[in-house]
């Protein structure tokens, strides 16, 4: 059996030799870093250039079958590595928070690489949970694109095209409860299945759904096992509430808004009249879904987000003031269309005054260069009629 550690004194030693001022650190990672290492571990290696150099000193060898991976990662990379948002939260960090130290070109190279492993520690402190639980939401988008893609594989009838979507889909779930569960994996994907138990709060029958994903053999067995793991993932975001979800007041949130909305609401009316339903329709989503987000922000609507949310699950707030579900609308009847139209316009004009935003609306030019001299929240306050 050879001594891994010979050849490593071999590579740093030739490195620091040829490239010694243009190198910052040298280290590794992996399962000899963190003590786990089999007589056929690969040992990975890897240098951090000084800033705006690149030592040509990269190798990649194998010496009696075992790997040895010597790449440079620059700072940069090394910073995106210890905030998952380099190679994801999942796995990068583990290659910071577990780095070992080979050589290094100063004690400021050496603090900076322990200032890198301090912030894997931080973002996983509960002060970062707000952070981390929203990067969790965003990256379900990726969950839900390819749930998408797979579907269309599943229809392509290749086995292979399936199996390979759901790979991607179960990486994007594993980014998902990783970020919500604030925790990275030490291992590699080889070691999947040994370190789910690393997340306290994950989807029913995790293990049982990953494994029918990359295993069986039948497309719609792999369909089914990706949607319900995709709908677990989702339940469980949306029950998350970061705990810096605070009210934000309707003035803020609307503040010089409702020109705009009026816009829209007029385009609604407008395609009404026009008998343009798609164009109605497109209007009536852009103003409703816009509207509905500001006022579940306005009042601070538990852990929503759309990106894992349906409308329906944050509009308590909008139907609460008794909006008219516009997306809802039949638009084969335009006269309807039209009236809810209106009746949202008077309806929101009527709230925001109750919360003395300012409508932003006057009858002449004199009228609007006179409230340029008034306070902000004195101006273009008329009131519904």
């Amino acid at each position: 059996m050879i001594d891994v550690f010979q050849v490593a004194d071999l590579l740093v030693s030739h490195a620091v030799r040829t490239y010694g001022e243009e190198i910052d650190i040298i280290g590794y990672y992996g399962s000899y870093a963190q003590g786990m290492a089999s007589d056929r571990s690969d040992l990975d290696i890897f240098y951090i250039p000084a800033d705006g150099k690149n030592p040509p000193v990269n190798r990649a060898v194998l010496i009696d079958g075992i790997l040895f991976d010597f790449w440079p990662i620059t700072w940069d990379t090394m910073e995106r590595f210890a905030s998952g948002y380099a190679r994801g939260w999942a796995h990068a960090p583990a290659l910071v928070y577990h780095a070992k130290v080979l050589y290094s070109h100063s004690d400021i190279s050496a603090v900076r690489l322990a200032n890198l492993r301090q912030h894997v520690i931080d973002l996983q402190q509960p002060e970062s949970r707000p952070q981390m639980i929203r990067r969790a939401q965003e990256q379900f988008e990726d969950v839900c694109k390819h749930i998408g893609k797979l579907r269309l594989a599943v229809a392509s009838d290749s086995v292979t095209d399936v199996r390979h979507v759901g790979w991607q889909l179960i990486g994007s779930v594993l980014e998902c409860l990783a970020l919500m569960n604030q925790v990275f994996f030490d291992r590699g994907g080889d070691h999947i299945m040994e370190q789910l138990s690393r997340l306290q709060v994950q989807p029913e029958d995790l293990a049982h759904l990953i494994t029918i994903i990359s295993t069986a053999a039948d497309s719609n067995a792999i369909a089914e096992a990706a949607e319900a793991l995709a709908r677990g993932t989702r339940h469980l975001l949306s029950q998350c509430q970061p705990a810096d979800s605070a009210q934000s007041a309707a003035s803020n949130q609307f503040h010089n808004a409702y020109p705009e909305i009026n816009d829209q609401i007029r385009k609604v009316v407008s395609a009404c009249q026009q008998q343009h339903g798609v164009a109605a329709s497109f209007e009536a989503w852009c103003v409703q879904h816009e509207v509905s987000l500001m006022m579940a922000e306005a009042v601070g609507t538990a852990g929503f987000h759309p990106g894992v949310n349906f409308i329906s699950e944050y509009l308590a707030p909008y139907r609460s003031i008794g909006l008219p579900d516009l997306i809802g609308d039949s638009f084969s009847d335009m006269h309807t269309v039209a009236d809810h139209a209106a009746l949202f316009d008077s309806r929101l004009r009527r709230w925001l005054c109750e919360q003395s935003v300012g409508l932003d609306e006057y009858s002449s030019v004199d009228e609007f260069a006179q409230s340029l001299s008034r306070p902000r929240q004195e101006r273009g306050t008329t009131r519904p009629v």
